[in-house]
């Protein structure tokens, strides 16, 4: 997922900057954000080999021969709203807790003039409350000063480290994957602890970790333990199964964004003894034979079964552009079909992310169904927005 920072590699937080130093830092990051991701664009030695993987998965997708679902409308529904002291965030995974629809953002910064009572100036992320029915009206508790609590909160190293620096360029982050229910009624957010170094998006992978949100609540009880290492794939993109998570994420070698894939129970979900993970044609317990099940996936990606089209679908966004794509496949493992557009959103600034489908606000088994993306219009500038898309 493109975060709000590809200012999060050179946004000083708190009070340490002085105004002149942020227009400079924003001047030059603003050059890089129509590409950062968290992933960089293919180079020409690349291209070979991408396009071999692509061949591949064409193969397999011709086995399946079955013709991608049919677009009849697409609706527009508006933005997402945020409290007032928020100029802009982004992200917006969700799952339904006590029934309620959560939604969990990423960097959440906030307008000039607006102080958390603890310093801060935005957060890594924050979380929100709506009802099904009004998915768009949403809500949080605020601190003293109007501005929203991080909802996955640091450790008390994190936090230390951070303040020790001081510095935007050398500090941590948490940045939200997926989420799933619970059995005991919670939610369970996956997210990405990232180190953030001096440089243009020098930014490396801490690992995954966990984090539980009680029904009601927009603040979590985070796990003290990572789920995976820096050095295993960045599975953090939750799917519930049959009894079964399945965590999507780009696996630390290969080129054209592979993304792989890992199950465990859903009672088991936070043991990282209880995963499996996909080799191409088996579910393995060793992590270093997980294989690309999926390619060019730019950051957020969701999967659901939908009951309406008898598949399983896969939304993202698609790559330096701003539309929304979509596969299918048989099973959560695939051979997943390759990207069909979905529909094409809001022209923007430098192009739209954060592409991702809310299967708890589906209608009629999911015909109908509800993906938001994050449509930039300028730095620092931005909305996300909720789409209704009805299939044929």
């Amino acid at each position: 997922m493109k975060n709000l920072f590809c200012l999060r590699r050179n946004y000083k937080p708190q009070n340490s900057l002085r105004p002149f130093v942020f227009l400079i830092l924003f001047i030059l990051v603003a050059v890089f954000v129509a590409g950062c991701d968290k992933e960089t664009p293919l180079s020409l030695d690349q291209q070979t080999e991408a396009q071999q993987n692509l061949a591949k998965a064409s193969a397999a997708n011709a086995l399946q021969a079955v013709a991608a679902p049919v677009v009849t409308t697409v609706t527009d529904l508006g933005v997402v709203a945020h409290p007032p002291s928020v100029l802009v965030r982004d992200g917006g995974s969700t799952t339904l807790v006590a029934g309620k629809v959560l939604w969990l953002f990423g960097d959440t910064i906030f307008k000039p003039g607006y102080v958390a009572v603890d310093g801060a100036k935005y957060r890594s992320n924050t979380a929100a409350l709506s009802i099904p029915a009004t998915p768009l009206a949403v809500s949080e508790p605020l601190d003293a000063n109007g501005t929203p609590y991080q909802a996955i909160p640091f450790t008390v190293a994190e936090q230390a480290y951070n303040d020790s620096t001081g510095k935007t360029d050398d500090r941590i982050a948490l940045w939200p994957g997926g989420m799933v229910p619970e059995k005991n009624g919670k939610g369970l957010a996956f997210f990405l602890k990232i180190q953030i170094k001096p440089g243009i998006l020098n930014y490396q992978p801490a690992g995954v970790g966990t984090a539980h949100f009680a029904a009601g609540k927009t603040t979590a009880q985070r796990d003290p333990n990572l789920l995976f290492s820096a050095t295993e794939p960045q599975f953090s993109r939750a799917f519930l199964y049959n009894g079964m998570v399945y965590l999507y994420g780009k696996l630390p070698t290969g080129s054209f964004l592979p993304y792989g894939v890992a199950r465990a129970p859903q009672k088991k979900a936070t043991n990282r003894s209880a995963y499996q993970f996909w080799n191409g044609s088996a579910w393995v317990t060793d992590v270093n034979q997980a294989v690309a099940v999926m390619y060019g996936i730019p950051g957020s990606v969701t999967v659901s079964y939908n009951a309406y089209l008898k598949t399983f679908i896969a939304i993202h966004s698609q790559a330096f552009s701003d539309k929304v794509v979509f596969r299918t496949a048989a099973s959560p493992e695939g051979p997943w079909s390759s990207a069909t557009d979905l529909f094409t959103g809001m022209p923007s600034s430098s192009n739209n992310y954060a592409g991702q489908e809310h299967p708890e606000l589906a209608k009629n088994n999911g015909k109908i169904i509800y993906v938001s993306y994050f449509n930039p219009q300028g730095f620092l500038q931005g909305e996300l927005r909720l789409v209704e898309v009805t299939f044929q």
